[in-house]
């Protein structure tokens, strides 16, 4: 064997070590049960190319988790009416994103407006008396 077929097969080897431990790596995301409560009405303001007013109408729906409930929108087709209201999605929150898992496998990526508690949902600890 010549120099530069063993350089190659030690390439190939570690190519190949490479590609077998970053899959090893890739865990599948945890999701949580969440329920679509419902949707309301809203408009977004934002600056246009040439400095003028844009208005933008929107729908931002209601997710309810275990002990928030969710307001997201940009939900891409998602947000085309495919769910209806009481409807049981699985669900997962990256930072400001909240990702819904769809029939296909693949996510619909949604913006979080904002968060409330749940109603009735258990305080993490323990409560104290003023």
């Amino acid at each position: 064997m010549n120099k530069s077929t063993t350089l190659r097969t030690a390439l190939f080897v570690l190519l190949v070590a490479t590609i077998a431990a970053s899959a090893a790596d890739k865990t599948s995301p945890t999701y949580q049960k969440g329920t679509i409560m419902g949707w309301n009405k809203g408009t977004d303001i934002r600056g246009g190319p040439k400095g003028e007013t844009m208005t933008r109408n929107k729908k931002v729906y209601n997710l309810r988790g275990t002990d928030l409930v969710y307001e997201i929108d940009y939900c891409g087709a998602f947000q085309a009416g495919k769910f209806t209201t009481g409807q049981s999605v699985d669900y997962r929150v990256d930072g400001e994103r909240l990702y819904i898992l769809r029939d296909d496998g693949k996510e619909f990526k949604c913006k979080i407006e904002g968060t409330k508690g749940v109603e009735g949902a258990k305080p993490d600890g323990p409560a104290t008396k003023p």
